[in-house]
C-alpha cells in the first residue's frame, strides 16, 4: 500500500476535497460487493487527498499481465480540482503494462485511465464515472487489449516542467546524419524550444541560454523504460544500460561550447539533452518507431562539466562570470552528475506528409500535382490538401495579387503587386516540411507553353484546372500528357461548385465532362439558376476590371467541399462529376451526375455526346411510334479543335407533324428555346442541328431525305462559318451525320 511521506492518516468524513469525498463514499456504499476502503490520507503541504482502497479483479485463467485477484489502488485528488486523479498501484512487483505514466524512481506504478483533456471533462466528472474507468482498465490489462493502435508502446510521461520541445524537420534529417543542432525560444516567455539543424546565432534569447546535444539508442540494445531519471547521473545510468554511452558526447559537447568562448554569466541556462528511443511493447517486445525524448537540465555546460571532470573552473571573484579551462588529464566521472536535477519535456515533431495525413484521416499522397490558376479557389484547394498530407505541388499562374483579392484568397497584403504561384508556392512550404512547392509564372494560353511549364505537366501524375477558365480546360483536355486531369470551379453566382475528374484511363476527358456537366444544368429542373450571373463589382476604372461579390465564407465552404471530393475522386479511377449547391438554409445538396460518353470520328471532326442524351432519344422516339419524332439539338462547337459536343435536345415546337414515313419539325416558340438553352448555359450552348427518329423496324441509316436535311442545315449554319450535325435514331443504334460546306 501506497503511504507517501510527509503524509498523514484522516477519517473519511475529513476529507476535503469534494470528488475525493464522493468517491471514497461511493466506494464504501456503492461499490461494497467487489470494492473497501482501507484508509485515507492527506499531502497537507501539497493540497493532496489520497483514497486507497481494494478492488476485486475478474481475472480470467491465463491474463497477459499478472493482475492479481485483488489489487490495493491508492487515488490522488488535488484541492481545487486543477488537475486529474492520480491512480496509483504500490506494490513493488507491479506488472509493467501500456498505458502507464512513466514516473521517477521511487513513485509507485501509475495508472492512465482516462486520456482526454482534464478542462474539458471536470465539470462533470463523477466518483461512478472513474471507478467504472480503473475497473475497465484492469480488464483490459488482463485481456492484453490496453494498447490501441495508434498508441506509442512506451509510457506516457506526467509533464510539469516549463517547457516543451519542437523538433524541425532539418533536425531530425542533422540527427540522422549524426550532425549538430541548435536550440532556440519560439516567444518570450521560452515556453517552447525549436531544435533544428546547426545555425550560427540561435540558442540565446533575453536571459535563458541553450545548450543541446542528441544521442541515440539502437534498436537492438532498447530495453523498456519502466521508471524516468530524475538526474543526469540516472539518466547516464540508463542509457548505459542500452549500450549508450552518455559521457562521451556529454564531454565532447563541453568542449565545444567552451571552445566558443562562452561563459556562466547571470543568464539562465537551460541544457536539453535529445534522446532518440525505439519503442518498445512491454508484453510482445516489438520494436516500434524512434521518436525523440528530450531531457532538460536548468544548469550550464560549464558547471555540468566542472562536474563531470572535463572542465575546471578559474579563480574568480563574486562579482565576475564564471571562467573554465580544459582539463587535459583529468578522469572523466558521472559521480558528480547525480547533483544536476533534469525534467522530461514534451517533444512534438514537425508536421510532415505522413503526420499531415494521419491527422485528416487520409493516406499520404505524394503524387506530382500541378494546378493552373492561384486565384482565390486555387489557394484555397493548395492549402486545404497540403495541410491533408496530399500531393507535391507545382502552381502555375501569370497573375499578381490586388488589394480586392484579399478579400477571398489566402495570400494577405504583405504580397500585393506580387506574383500569386510563387506566394502561394511560398505558403504551402510553411505546412508541411517534407516537400519543396514549385511554382511557374506563365500563362498557359499565351503562346507556346515554356520549357518548365512543358517539363511540369509530363512529371505530372494529376493535373488540376482551377483557373475558372473553359479554354484552359479544353486546352488541358487536348495535350498529349499522361496525367490525369479534373477540374474545379465555382458558379458565377459563388451559390455552387462543380468538380470534373477525368477517368484514370482518360476514356473520359475534361471535354466530355464538360458537355456531361452542361448536359445536367439543361435537363435537371433543379438547376435551372445553377450558372445565374451573380452581383459585381468594378474594382478599378476599367471595364473588364469586374469581379463577383461571393462572400469569404462561401468560398471556404465550397473549396473545403471541393477539397475533399478532389482527394476523393483522385484515389478512384472512374470518372466523376459532383456539383455541390448551398442552400438558403444553409444545407448543402451534393449530386453526382452520369459520365458516361458516346464518341465518333466523322472526317476531320471529332463528336461526343452523353450517353444520357442517347436514352433521352431513344425514350422520345419510342414514346411517339408509330410516327416518327425529332427537334433542335443545343451543343458546343469548337472550330479549331473540331471537336462538337452535342449536350441537349430541345422539346419538338407543337408545329411540329410527324407521320410513319416522315417527321417536319417546326418553328413556333423554337427561338425562345433556343435563347433559355443559352441563358441556362451561361451562354456556352448554341443551336447545332437536328435529330429524328425512323419508324418501326427501321435502322439508323440515313435515307436520301436525311441526306438533303443535313445539306441544308450546313448552309444554314456556314452562315456562321460552323458545322452542322445530324442524329438519326433507329430500331438498333444511333447514327451521326456532320454536315460541312467545303
Amino acid at each position: 500500500m501506497w503511504q507517501p511521506e510527509a503524509s498523514e492518516p484522516i477519517n473519511l468524513d475529513e476529507l476535503a476535497v469534494p470528488l475525493a469525498c464522493t468517491f471514497a463514499t461511493h466506494v464504501a456504499k456503492a461499490c461494497s460487493d467487489f470494492a473497501r476502503v482501507i484508509e485515507c490520507r492527506r499531502l497537507p503541504e501539497k493540497g493532496v487527498e489520497i483514497v486507497t482502497f481494494e478492488i476485486d479483479i475478474g481475472v480470467p485463467q491465463r491474463p497477459v499481465y499478472a493482475i492479481n485477484a485483488t489489487e490495493v489502488v491508492s487515488v490522488c485528488f488535488v484541492l481545487g480540482n486543477s488537475a486529474p486523479p492520480l491512480i496509483a498501484v504500490g506494490r513493488p512487483d507491479f506488472p509493467d503494462t501500456p498505458h502507464q505514466n512513466l514516473v521517477p524512481e521511487g513513485f509507485p506504478s501509475v495508472l492512465c485511465v482516462d486520456d482526454r483533456p482534464w478542462q474539458d471533462i471536470r465539470g462533470g466528472y463523477t466518483a461512478s464515472e472513474l471507478m467504472a474507468r480503473i475497473q475497465v482498465w484492469f480488464t483490459k490489462a488482463c485481456e492484453g487489449e490496453l494498447h490501441g493502435d495508434d498508441q506509442p508502446f512506451d509510457p506516457f510521461f506526467l509533464y510539469d516542467g516549463a517547457h516543451e520541445i519542437i523538433v524541425t524537420q532539418d533536425a531530425d534529417e542533422a540527427m540522422n546524419a549524426k550532425g549538430k543542432l541548435s536550440i532556440w525560444a519560439a516567444d518570450q516567455p521560452p515556453r517552447f524550444l525549436v531544435v533544428t539543424g546547426a545555425q550560427d546565432g540561435k540558442g540565446v534569447i533575453g536571459q535563458l541560454h541553450l545548450h543541446i546535444l542528441h544521442v541515440d539508442v539502437a534498436a537492438v540494445a532498447m530495453r523498456r523504460m519502466r521508471k524516468a531519471p530524475r538526474t543526469l547521473g540516472q539518466l547516464a545510468g540508463l542509457l548505459a544500460e542500452r549500450n549508450v554511452d552518455l559521457l562521451a558526447p556529454l564531454k565532447q559537447s563541453i568542449l565545444e561550447w567552451h571552445a566558443t568562448g562562452k561563459m556562466d554569466d547571470d543568464g539562465r541556462w537551460l541544457t536539453c539533452i535529445l534522446v532518440s528511443m525505439p519503442q518498445v511493447h512491454p508484453h510482445t517486445r516489438e520494436i516500434g518507431a524512434s521518436r525523440p525524448m528530450a531531457f532538460l537540465c536548468a544548469d550550464s555546460p560549464g558547471r555540468i562539466g566542472e562536474a563531470l571532470g572535463v572542465l575546471g573552473r578559474l579563480p574568480s571573484d563574486a562579482t565576475t562570470a564564471a571562467r573554465y579551462m580544459p582539463l587535459m588529464f583529468s578522469e572523466m566521472t558521472a559521480d558528480g552528475l547525480d547533483g544536476f536535477p533534469i525534467q522530461v519535456a514534451p517533444v512534438h515533431l514537425e508536421m510532415d506528409s505522413a503526420g499531415a495525413s494521419d491527422l485528416a484521416g487520409r493516406r499520404a499522397d505524394l503524387r506530382e500535382l500541378v494546378m493552373i490558376g492561384a486565384g482565390s479557389l486555387g489557394s484555397h484547394l493548395a492549402e486545404y490538401l497540403s495541410r491533408e498530407g496530399q500531393f507535391r505541388w507545382t502552381v502555375v499562374d501569370d497573375d499578381a495579387l490586388l488589394p480586392h483579392n484579399i478579400a477571398r484568397h489566402t495570400l494577405t497584403r504583405v504580397h500585393l503587386g506580387q506574383g500569386k504561384a510563387r506566394n502561394l508556392a511560398s505558403r504551402l512550404e510553411l505546412i508541411r516540411c517534407d516537400t519543396a512547392p514549385r511554382s511557374i509564372r506563365e500563362n498557359v494560353l499565351d503562346g507556346e507553353p515554356s520549357d518548365a511549364l512543358v517539363q511540369a505537366l509530363q512529371r505530372a501524375d494529376i493535373i488540376i484546372d482551377a483557373s475558372a477558365s473553359v479554354p484552359v480546360s479544353r486546352w488541358l483536355s487536348d495535350r498529349p500528357d499522361q496525367a490525369r486531369r479534373m477540374c474545379a470551379f465555382f458558379t458565377p453566382d459563388g451559390r455552387s461548385a462543380v468538380l470534373m475528374a477525368e477517368a484514370a484511363d482518360r476514356s473520359v476527358t475534361l471535354r466530355d465532362l464538360e458537355a456531361a456537366y452542361l448536359r445536367e444544368i439543361l435537363a435537371n429542373p433543379t438547376l435551372k439558376d445553377h450558372l445565374r450571373a451573380g452581383q459585381q463589382l468594378r474594382y478599378t476604372g476599367a471595364c473588364r476590371a469586374l469581379t463577383n461579390k461571393i462572400p469569404a465564407s462561401s468560398i471556404a465552404l465550397l473549396s473545403g467541399l471541393l477539397a475533399a471530393g478532389l482527394a476523393t475522386a483522385s484515389g478512384d479511377d472512374s470518372a466523376a462529376l459532383r456539383l455541390w449547391a448551398m442552400q438558403e438554409d444553409g444545407s448543402i445538396d451534393c449530386a453526382n451526375a452520369p459520365t458516361s460518353m458516346i464518341k465518333s470520328s466523322i472526317s476531320d471532326w471529332t463528336v461526343t455526346l452523353p450517353a444520357a442524351l442517347r436514352d433521352d432519344l431513344v425514350a422520345r422516339r419510342e414514346g411517339a411510334l408509330p410516327s416518327e419524332t425529332g427537334g433542335p439539338l443545343v451543343g458546343v462547337i469548337d472550330y479549331e479543335a473540331k471537336h462538337l459536343a452535342a449536350v441537349h435536345a430541345l422539346a419538338t415546337p407543337p408545329d411540329s407533324a410527324g407521320t410513319r414515313a416522315d417527321f417536319v419539325r417546326g418553328t413556333r416558340g423554337l427561338q425562345r428555346l433556343i435563347e433559355e438553352a443559352q441563358s441556362r448555359s451561361g451562354g456556352q450552348v448554341r443551336y447545332i442541328g437536328e435529330w429524328h427518329s425512323h419508324p418501326a423496324g427501321a435502322s439508323a441509316s440515313p435515307s436520301a431525305t436525311d441526306i438533303n436535311q443535313i445539306c441544308q442545315l450546313s448552309l444554314l449554319l456556314d452562315l456562321d462559318g460552323l458545322p452542322a450535325l445530324s442524329l438519326i435514331v433507329g430500331e438498333q443504334g444511333l447514327a451521326m451525320l456532320v454536315g460541312e460546306v467545303a
